[in-house]
């Protein structure tokens, strides 16, 4: 599973596995390094680790980031799959095709009070499943 909490008025996202089918979790993983705007998605994949994404703001802009996690705790360096609205409308969905990860969302196609204000964009962006290198 992973969620997003705020503490002291910064968010962050984190993973947890369970392996009696949500009787009990183990420990917290963090999944942003510095803080997270939420938005998170999770795979499991094939050897039990999972892909989490979640959205951060960095350098001025939003970004859906992915990484590894297994229940160890151990990560994969952080990979930036694509920029995303500050506010997108709808939470990045994320599923694995093979090898690889496909995300789909909605964001407004114009800035707030613009005339087109509301009309809806599918985004769509793809990645590589991050390899298991550990970080922690």
């Amino acid at each position: 599973v992973a969620w997003f909490t705020t503490v002291n008025e910064t968010g962050h996202a984190f993973a947890a596995f369970s392996s009696d089918s949500g009787r009990s979790w183990g420990q917290p993983i963090p999944l942003d390094d510095a803080g997270s705007l939420g938005q998170v998605g999770i795979v499991l994949l094939d050897d039990g680790s999972a892909a989490a994404t979640w959205v951060e703001f960095a350098n001025q802009q939003a970004q859906l980031k992915v990484r590894r996690v297994d229940a160890s705790g151990a990560r994969s360096a952080a990979t930036n799959v694509t920029p995303v609205g500050v506010r997108p409308t709808g939470v990045p969905r994320v599923a694995r095709m093979g090898d690889e990860l496909l995300f789909a969302w909605t964001e407004s196609a114009a800035p707030q009070g613009d005339a087109t204000e509301g009309v809806l964009q599918m985004k769509t962006a793809a990645a590589r499943v991050p390899r298991a290198t550990a970080v922690r």
